[in-house]
């Protein structure tokens, strides 16, 4: 297995348990965990495969972060309903618009974890490959240029 596959499901998988929490426990704070850990991820499997330039680390990197975040997508996802249900059951007092009772009917409970799943999903794409080609392109030590006349 390449490194950066090995690197990119090691850092997504532990991420994954930890985001759960994170996006449970603090709602937004879940895409800058996502972040973190797909430019962790890039940046290691750079460090483990010595690419020759950067830009190749910046490529190497983009996958190790696009498979971490795609395992902190789905924890972003599970954590955000996570959340609307600890809102919902133990209720607290929202920020902002209205969380329905758990007798709520059927389509109004569906809208209301269908958006929550729609938003953690949406927030949880944005450390996908961009944050791992930021981390390989950082990882990538910097070759001395040779042969220059």
């Amino acid at each position: 297995m390449l490194p950066r596959v090995k690197t990119g499901l090691i850092v997504g998988l532990v991420g994954l348990v930890l985001n759960i929490c994170v996006a449970t426990a603090f709602g937004l704070c879940g895409p800058l965990f996502t972040l973190i850990a797909g430019g962790l991820a890039g940046f290691l499997a750079a460090r483990q495969e010595k690419m020759p330039v950067k830009g190749a680390g910046a490529r190497l990197g983009a996958v190790a972060g696009s498979i971490t975040g795609g395992l902190m997508l789905i924890s972003q996802a599970l954590g955000g309903i996570g959340a609307l249900l600890w809102i919902q059951y133990s209720g607290t007092h929202p920020l902002f618009g209205t969380i329905p009772p758990p007798s709520a009917d059927l389509t109004t409970q569906a809208i209301y974890y269908g958006t929550g799943l729609l938003t953690g999903i949406c927030f949880g794409g944005v450390g996908l490959a961009l944050a791992g080609a930021g981390g390989g392109y950082v990882g990538t030590p910097a070759q001395p240029l040779s042969n220059l006349s």
